[in-house]
């Protein structure tokens, strides 16, 4: 019984980190996209000619990353 019972709990903990794992994955990966894209957006602005502006730009996408993660975390603790 014991036995049985730690091979579950083995399984059981395999399972949850390979959920975290591809959740850790799905994270980088949707972060990867997001950067490209606003790069991409930002350096095609071509009313984006002062510093400031592109400062401004780039505050935003760190507020959308930080967004983006502290959701994925919330569905990570929800698994």
């Amino acid at each position: 019984k014991f036995v049985g019972d730690f091979k579950f709990l083995a399984k059981e903990a395999d399972e949850s980190l390979a959920k975290h794992k591809a959740l850790e994955l799905e994270t980088e990966r949707l972060l990867r996209a997001v950067v490209s894209q606003d790069i991409i957006s930002v350096v095609q602005k071509a009313s984006v000619i002062d510093t400031s502006d592109l400062q401004t730009e780039l505050e935003r996408m760190k507020e959308r990353f930080e967004n983006c993660i502290i959701k994925k975390e919330n569905e990570y603790a929800k698994l």
